[in-house]
């Protein structure tokens, strides 16, 4: 691998582990789409993939760099108390079990159409986050909310998490904090927190089933199980295990209308491009 990949591999790391404790998502939003052009140009990636391959294991890799993160800052959150287990438990297991079934079949799907569904899914998360009403981000003086964590919710929003994390590479997060916030209703302070306990499942699900299920080819011989490129990875880990904390700490800090406005500023920006650039015209 290029020496100056592995140095911008190492500094979407630490962005994608900012980005993780401060908004509870796995970071998926940044590692997918830089995966995406890593595994385009071979100089850099010292492979040559098909297209296919490249954006599962660009989705596979992603995954395993997101899974020590999240429990690193599930971790941080845990310490505050502000992980709302009772939901986290319940839908947690769902979304493992959804992430090990959507991986079976992601190799059958064309790979444009996944990245076009990713950046999509993040414009309409963005926008529905920006658009939140007022209650849901009060702050810490708002009465609290009653939670709903009846079985169909859990397990519905548990199968969505699951899939959309082991079809498009991200923890879940990105899909399950409008989940999180307007399904289950949980205060928007707890979103973050609760959300990085669910990803650890999800993500624990997607990519163990990738490791398992791999192309005929190694990724990187040597350097790869299934389609999990640990080459890359091990570089992205680096970054985000070192960063985590400063995001959950920089999360603890900010009141939750900028919370919303952080969460709905990253989906817009990282939606817009992904759906410009895989518009089938």
């Amino acid at each position: 691998m290029d020496p100056a990949a592995l140095a911008a591999a190492f500094g979407v790391g630490l962005l994608t582990g900012l980005l993780s404790g401060l908004v509870g998502i796995g970071g998926g939003v940044l590692m997918v789409p830089f995966l995406y052009l890593f595994y385009a140009h071979a100089a850099w990636a010292g492979v040559r993939l098909t297209p296919e391959v490249a954006t599962l294991a660009a989705h596979a890799t992603s995954l395993f760099v997101i899974l020590p993160t999240s429990v690193l800052g599930a971790w941080a959150f845990g310490r505050t108390g502000l992980v709302v287990w009772r939901a986290a438990v319940p839908i947690g297991v769902a979304a493992a079990l959804a992430a090990v079934a959507a991986a079976q079949v992601a190799d059958q799907l064309d790979p444009r159409w996944l990245r076009l569904s990713f950046g999509m899914l993040l414009l309409v998360s963005g926008w529905r986050l920006y658009r939140t009403p007022g209650p849901a981000v009060e702050g810490a003086d708002a009465p609290e909310r009653p939670v709903h964590l009846s079985l169909p919710v859990t397990t519905g929003v548990g199968a969505t998490m699951g899939v959309f994390s082991a079809l498009l590479g991200v923890g879940g997060g990105v899909v399950g904090v409008p989940l999180l916030i307007h399904v289950v209703r949980l205060e928007l302070k707890r979103v973050a927190a609760t959300s990085l306990a669910i990803v650890t499942a999800t993500s624990l699900g997607g990519v163990a089933a990738y490791m398992v299920d791999g192309p005929a080819s190694p990724v990187r011989p040597g350097w790869s199980v299934g389609y999990v490129d640990f080459g890359v990875g091990l570089a992205l880990v680096a970054g985000t295990l070192l960063s985590v904390r400063w995001g959950t700490t920089l999360n603890r800090r900010l009141n939750p209308r900028t919370l919303a406005v952080v969460f709905a500023l990253l989906f817009a920006v990282s939606g817009a491009r992904l759906v410009m650039g895989n518009l089938p015209w």
